[in-house]
């Protein structure tokens, strides 16, 4: 049941986040648009960090890896595995 929750609440928070970009093609008012966008911003966080320790440990430390690999990615502006492979060589 808890990790039915949590997968729930995780696919919630992708759906809100697929939304965001969506919002300022809406027929509303700018700030309207601004208000809509930031209360689905805080919706979509809020479930995303629920939903963590609800589905483990495992899917934590996979989030924190692959944000990793991200931040790897676009701090050499390459190949995400480079620093693995220079790791690797340094053995």
């Amino acid at each position: 049941m808890r990790k039915l929750l949590g997968y729930s609440l995780l696919a919630i928070s992708c759906l809100a986040w697929a939304i965001i970009p969506v919002i300022p093609f809406l027929s509303l008012s700018v700030a309207q648009k601004a208000s809509w966008a930031t209360a689905v911003f805080v919706f979509a966080e809020v479930t995303w960090w629920l939903a963590m320790p609800l589905l483990g440990k495992e899917i934590i430390d996979y989030s924190k890896a692959a944000w990793q690999r991200c931040k790897a990615f676009f701090s050499r502006n390459g190949d995400p595995t480079e620093s693995q492979q220079a790791d690797d060589y340094d053995k």
